[in-house]
């Protein structure tokens, strides 16, 4: 399973989860299953997230970064 620090990155930018989903544009179920790794995100979705939050796909999802997985 690719490491997620997706809910420790936003947690600690203190974004809440409705507020993500707004911004995003992904939905609240989306992000609960992502942070419950029931869920891995394509491309768009982590795109879209690590916009919102300011940050790369690789400081969301380093695993995938490492396997040349992400599009950033």
């Amino acid at each position: 399973m690719a490491e997620n620090s997706f809910k420790k990155v936003r947690s600690s930018l203190g974004f809440p989860m409705i507020e993500l989903a707004i911004k995003s544009g992904v939905s609240t179920a989306t992000l609960v299953g992502i942070e419950k790794y029931e869920y891995i995100p394509g491309p768009v979705v982590r795109a879209k997230l690590a916009k919102a939050l300011g940050v790369s796909e690789a400081t969301l999802w380093p695993d995938l970064a490492k396997a040349g997985v992400n599009d950033d």
